[in-house]
Formats: structure tokens, sequence, C-alpha cells
């Protein structure tokens, strides 16, 4: 049988054959824009980064739902729509010779400004959107003004839509079962009227706190932590109740992966809870690693829930009686290394709970010991009439590299399913319960699937926008059932591929490699490379890795080839002094590839780093200085000393990460290693012009360094400013500052190119003062007397100077004008003018 997203590849074909013939007859194309990018519609739900991804199919398999997400530079919105198809009509399209598509039923649309936290591209203002166990109607959150999420419920029936949890709600996850609703909601703090511990009214003591809690006390209300605190509630019976009322403990924050599992009945639920002490005996636990540990020095002292590290553990719910008990006398496994995927999962008789990543108690005799090996379980059942549960299969990681991803119960309480994947693979297996225990099955032969089924699923590649497809189990058939952008198809794209080369370790690198639409082979353009994730290469590539400032395909539409490189897959398990350096041989190595293959020019190259990132671009600007013709620096770390003083105290973590990334602490003998390791202190040697992105006021605090280091040296440096800018930028305008911001940047500098927009005129005139400084000689200065500048070629009367690039010395100096010394300044355009 053919899978859903892989049916009648040949009818993809001949489509793909009409539309290359129907070009010919098409409209002159225009050029991709960072505009397009923004008012492009994308799929939130199923979402368009993810591989494979399937609509969600309602309970009674008779509808479909759909989010879609799209920006608007005019109003500065984003605009998010759920959608439903009825799978009737979608069935009949499928099947009918010359059936028409069918047209989703809107049932809800929100439009705004995007608040709320995003941890990746292109997010949307309706998240978590499921189907109701009676298929009547779908829930979902939904961002407020305010940037908190409500619970929503809309109706099938009538378009109804009500709002389950009004006032200062803000909801991170839900579940729902037999007319119960279980979801974790953000506990806002009242800000206190003073910050630290009050001296009088005019004054406190700020000791030991940091500059997050000082500056920003409306985001950090509480001193003791980063994270506000999380509070479980459910709606039961009609009512809102919360559980862990009276704020004793709270939903812990190290297991937010976790979904609250309602059991079927409604009347219990299965979530998490911060445990109450660490048991001398759980020392005897086995973790992960040694990196793991369940010591005082490594899980602190925070109980309450706020803190990541304090380890938690599956609590059982009774929701008549509204008591909390552990499921099992032991902790998650998450705390300690395990890495299989936190999940709980009912019996349809409400009888047995399937949960994973968990240890068990240990035993007092050596059976269960010795059977464990006091390791955590990858898979367990809790039977909740024995108030017992037994291990199904223990982690097989570390030992092997593969990890529990979901798990499930077969057609009865005997059975249970579990999906692992590791090494690129995935894997099923089956367990049966025996006496003995529980045994793995031998594979089984696929369930009979000749009955009407259809799915829903987005088809996408490099090249390929992403448009919604149906497909049926009933005959190999699938066709397009929305194509949401079809403005693409009058724009020029050029052409993404997948390219590979080795640096000098030997290790395999893989990017994204993005051409300019009119490529000639042979020609050689400029490159821009972005840095920090090629994540899917089965991914439509429009912008890049991320929206913050990666505008691929805008700048390759401007003719400049753009590679959207890897992480390095090995960056977090070498030394800290390696990661930087690495990731710099992965940039030299690319444009040596790409200088071989005869694509590109190697002394226009520029290039973008964000996020962790930043620090490798430093790192390769400091030592390779004229590697890079431009680069640009976004809301970045970089593991130096000023860094290491505004963010160390009170956040131990990133302390210990800066020291052995520089060898130590900076003080005393150890600034020595300082001095020729961080970054701050070897900037004097970058030698290309930096936009620097600061994305709120903290990262001002943390691009200062670089900044002000720069500019004190008269080195060319653009401080860019988005004050509302969260780190993955998602609003319209604040994503066209960025990405657009970035196109100028580097069409300037690798082309000479300026936007003839009038607005953009105070900006080129600031760059040109940069590009058109001659080399400046200075006279030596007689006693007393301030020093005299002199532009060479005019005071020097035919003396010819050639001016290498940005920071070098005027070279060829002759003997009779020995007495003056040269100084670095930027030379005329692209540096190479004689004068």
């Amino acid at each position: 049988m053919i899978s859903c997203s892989g049916r009648i590849v040949a009818l993809f074909m001949v489509a793909a054959i009409f539309a290359r013939s129907h070009s010919l007859f098409a409209e002159p194309k225009h050029p991709f824009t960072v505009e397009e990018s923004i008012k492009m519609t994308l799929f939130s739900d199923p979402y368009t980064r993810l591989r494979d991804a399937k609509c969600k199919e309602s309970p009674d398999g008779q509808y479909f739902l759909v989010v879609t997400t799209r920006g608007s530079l005019r109003t500065n919105q984003l605009v998010s729509s759920l959608w439903v198809y009825s799978a009737v009509d979608v069935d009949s399209y499928l099947h009918k010779h010359e059936g028409h598509k069918p047209k989703a039923l809107m049932l809800f649309q929100r439009a705004g400004f995007a608040v709320a936290q995003e941890f990746n591209s292109y997010g949307s203002l309706i998240t978590d959107a499921r189907w109701s166990r009676d298929s009547k109607s779908i829930l979902f959150l939904v961002e407020q003004p305010d940037g908190h999420r409500h619970l929503c419920r809309v109706y099938l029936s009538d378009r109804r839509f009500i709002d389950l949890t009004p006032g200062n709600s803000d909801i991170e996850q839900f579940s729902e079962a037999g007319g119960t609703i279980a979801w974790v909601a953000v506990e806002h703090e009242p800000i206190p009227k003073l910050i630290g511990d009050p001296i009088n009214q005019a004054s406190s003591d700020l000791t030991g706190l940091s500059l997050f809690h000082i500056l920003f006390p409306t985001t950090f209300p509480d001193p003791a932590s980063f994270w506000p605190a999380l509070d479980l509630w459910v709606r039961y019976k009609g009512v809102n109740r919360q559980v862990n009322a009276g704020g004793e403990w709270h939903f812990p924050r190290a297991a937010t992966a976790l979904r609250i599992a309602v059991s079927p009945d409604g009347r219990s639920l299965i979530a998490a809870r911060a445990v109450q002490s660490i048991p001398t005996e759980w020392l005897k636990y086995k973790t992960a690693s040694a990196a793991f540990s369940l010591l005082a020095s490594h899980t602190g002292t925070d109980r309450s829930g706020r803190s990541v590290n304090w380890p938690w553990q599956y609590i059982y719910v009774n929701l008549d009686r509204m008591t909390v008990a552990p499921l099992v006398d032991a902790p998650s496994g998450i705390d300690t290394g395990y890495i299989d995927a936190p999940q709980a999962v009912w019996s349809p008789d409400d009888r047995f709970v399937l949960f994973t990543n968990s240890y068990l108690p240990l035993s007092k005799g050596s059976g269960r010991l010795q059977l464990l090996d006091a390791a955590a379980c990858a898979a367990a059942i809790y039977d909740t009439a024995d108030h017992v549960a037994t291990c199904v299969v223990g982690a097989r990681f570390p030992a092997q590299n593969e990890w529990l991803t979901s798990a499930r119960f077969g057609a009865t309480s005997n059975e249970v399913i579990l999906q692992w994947s590791g090494e690129g693979t995935t894997e099923t297996d089956t367990y049966a319960r025996s006496v003995q225990g529980w045994n793995l099955e031998p594979q089984k032969a696929s369930a009979d699937e000749s009955q009407p089924v259809i799915c829903l699923f987005i088809k996408q590649g490099l090249n390929e926008p992403p448009t919604l497809w149906a497909a049926g189990h009933r005959a190999d058939v699938a066709k397009e059932l929305w194509n949401p952008n079809p403005q693409l198809a009058s724009l020029q794209l050029g052409k993404a591929s997948v390219y590979m080369w080795k640096d000098s370790t030997g290790y395999q690198w893989h990017a994204g490699l993005v051409l300019p639409p009119n490529y000639v082979k042979g020609h050689r353009y400029p490159l821009v490379i972005q840095t920090h994730g090629f994540y899917n290469e089965h991914e439509f590539l429009v912008d890049g890795s991320y929206t913050t400032g990666f505008a691929a395909r805008a700048l390759a539409a401007s003719g400049i080839i753009v590679l959207q490189m890897e992480d390095r897959a090995d960056r977090h398990v070498r030394p800290a002094q390696q990661e930087a350096h690495l990731a710099v041989d992965g940039f030299k190595s690319a444009i040596d590839r790409l200088d071989k293959d005869g694509l590109i020019d190697r002394s226009h190259v520029g290039i973008i780093g964000f996020s962790r990132t930043a620090w490798y671009v430093e790192e390769a600007l400091i030592h390779d200085p004229h590697l890079f013709r431009a680069a640009t620096l976004i809301d970045g770390i970089d593991q130096s000393y000023m860094t290491y003083m505004l963010f160390a105290p009170d956040n131990p973590e990133a302390a210990v990460e800066q020291e052995t990334a520089n060898g130590g602490k900076p003080f005393g003998a150890g600034l020595e290693s300082w001095v020729r390791n961080a970054p701050g202190f070897n900037l004097d040697k970058v030698q290309v012009p930096i936009r620097i992105e600061a994305l709120g006021r903290i990262s001002v605090l943390g691009e200062w360094e670089v900044y002000s280091s720069l500019y004190l040296q008269g080195k060319p440096v653009d401080l860019i400013y988005i004050p509302n800018g969260q780190h993955i930028l998602q609003n319209p305008q604040e994503r066209y500052a960025s990405q657009q911001g970035n196109v100028d940047w580097f069409r300037f500098w690798l082309q000479g190119y300026e936007d003839p927009d009038p607005t953009k005129r105070v900006q080129y005139r600031h760059w040109e003062s940069w590009r058109n400084l001659a080399c400046i000689i200075r006279e030596r200065p007689a006693s007393g007397d301030f020093a005299r500048y002199k532009i060479a070629g005019e005071d020097a009367g035919s003396v010819k100077l050639r001016c290498g690039t940005w920071g070098r010395l005027c070279r060829h100096i002759p003997s009779g004008l020995r007495r003056f010394s040269a100084v670095a300044f930027p030379c005329a355009w692209l540096g190479q003018a004689e004068m």
C-alpha cells in the first residue's frame, strides 16, 4: 500500500510537466522580496516546518481542521484562521472524475500583534487546536492583545465561540476527555513596589539579583526565578477549579513537555509535581551519564516547581475527592539524562495508565533491582485498582542510541505499542502482557485498510511552496486541495539544493544552497552565509532557518548566492574552546568548496550570526579578518567578558559555560586567558563593516561590548534596535526591519547597490561615509601640538598609494613622507582604489 504522503508520484510529474510548458506563455516574472515572504499564507496546523505534516481528523472521521497564518506589513499584524474541511466533500473530489475542489469553512479568525513568546519561525495567534471527543467542537488557544493565551472553543454547527478561561489567564497546555478539561496556566504575580529587599521607601538592597529582575520586574517578578509559576486547573462538571490551590506546589517547569492525561470518564487525570524530597535511597538510581545526578549540587533546593533542575514525578489526581498522590514513589528520568519523551496514556477502560521515562520504586530485594539495573523505564504500566506499576521495557538510551518518541495501547490494555527513533530511523515495537510480564511480539502485518480513509497533508520541497493535498486509501489517488499562495507562480524564485562538503577535520557538512533566479553557469556571484541550522531539506526554503535577519530568497533574487548552514552536530559534546573554532572551519571550508566549484567570488562574501552563532562569526572576523566583506550579528551571545559580568551573577550555568570557553574565571591570573580568548578583547582585529541588531533592551546590553568597542575604534558599525522584538521575530514590520535591512546591507557592501527608495537616502549616505573615506596620513606632531591630518594624494602631490581592505594600512609611502605614519581608515569602494 502506498503511504499517504507518497501517493501517485506519476500524477505529480505530469502536473510538473504541464506547469513547465504553460510557463512558456506566462507573463514576465518578478523578483522575490522580503515583503512577499511576510505576506505568504503558511500552514500553522499542520505546521509548515514539520516533515510529513498531516491534518487532524475529527474522532468521527467526518472533518479535518487546518490553521493558517499570514502577515500584513500595512497593519503590522498577523492574521490566523481556523478552517474545517468536510471528509465527505474531499472524498467526492478525490474519486469523481470532474469533482470540484471543496471549499474549507472558516470557523474563526484572529488578527493582532504577536506578543506571546514563540520558539520557532512563522508563529500563529491560534495554537494547539484539537477536536473535542464528540467531534462537535474544536478546542484551541487564542493569543490575546496582552500576549496571554486563552483556552477557547468553537462549535461546528453554528460557529459559536466561547472563551473558557477569561480574565488574566495565560494557558500553556490543555487536555480534554469525558467532559473534563484540564490545563496548565502561568501564575502572574503582582509586581513588587521595590525590587530587592527594601531598606526604606527610597532604597532597596539588590545583592544577589540578576539584571533581568532589576531592570524588568514586570517580566521577571519573582526574584528567585526566571520562570513564572505554573498552576494546574480543571473544568470539572462545569466549574473551573485550581488543583494546586494555595500555591504550595506548582506544575514543574521541567515537565512542560508532558501533556496532562485526562481519563476517558473525565474523573481522574495524570499530571506532574515536583518531588517533595529526595530520599537518600534514590541516589542508587542509575543516571544516563556522570553529568547528571540527584545530589543537591546538581538539583538545587527549589522544590516549588519553578526550577528546571529539581526532579519531578507523575501524579494521580482524583477529581471527585480532589486528592493528589504520586503515581509511583520515584522521579522522572528526564532530570537524570534519559531522553525518552514524557507521556501518559489511559487505557479505554480507565483501569490502566501507560507512562514513560520514569524510575520505579527500588525493591528491597535484589530481583527487581537487578532487572532494571536501577535505571529508568522507557515505558511502564500503572494499575489504578491494585496501585502497582510494572516496567514494560527499560530505557535503551544511552547504551543504544535510541529513544522512545510515543507510546499507546493496542487493541486491548494488554498490548502496548511503542515507537522508537535513532540514527535517522524509526521503529515500532508491540509488547504483550503475559503471566511472566511484558514480552516483545513478532512484527504483525499491517491492518486491513481497504475501507475508505482520507488523509490531508502538506506537500512541499526546497523549491516547491507548501500546498494542501488529499489522498485516499480506497484508490491510489491524490489531488491538490488548496494552494494558499498562487501569487508565487509569478515570482522568480531561483533554485535551492542540498549542498555538502567536508572541512579540514573530515566533518561532512550539509546546507541549503540558493542560487539567483537567472543564474549563469561560470559567473561568480557574491555569497551570504546564513548560520544556525538547516533542519529540514524537505521544507520550502524561503527565508532560512529563522525569520530573524535571514532572507535567503530575497537575497538570491538580488543576485547573491545564499548558503544556509547547519549547526555542527557534535558542537556541544566537544571541548567548549573548540566549538567556535570548528564552526569557523566550516565557514572557511564552505567558501573554499564554493570557490572551487566556480560559483562564488570569494572576495565578496558576507555572513550573518544569530543567537549562539554570533559567537562563531565574531571568532571568524577576529581570526581570519579578510575572510568576509561584511557581517551581521543579531541578538547573540559571544562568551565574552561583558556578557559574563552582566549575566553570570545569579546564572551559574551561563557562568560555567563562559569560564570553560575562556579557560577559567576572568580574575587574577585567569584574566590573561580571557584576554587571549574572549572576543571582546580582540575586536581590534575586525576589518569589516558590521551590522548589529538588538532585540529588546536586554539585547542592547548584550551587544554593547561589541558595538562600543568597534565604535570607539572608529570602525564601521551599525546598531539597529527593535525594542519589542522577540528572539525569533514574528511581527511583520519587525521582520521587515531585520530581513530587508540585511538585504540592503549586503547588497551595498557586496554589490555596491543602493535602493532608490528616498526613505533610505540617509542610510546610504551613512554607509557611504565609511566606504568613501580615503586612506589618511597623520603627520607626526611637534611637541605640544595636536596631530594634523592630510589626505594622501592632495598633500603628497603625485604620490600613488594602494589601499587594502578596511583596516589595512596604506602602503608604498615614499621616503619623502617618512615623517608621516599610516592610520587605519576605510579606503575607497571595495578597498582596492588607487589614489
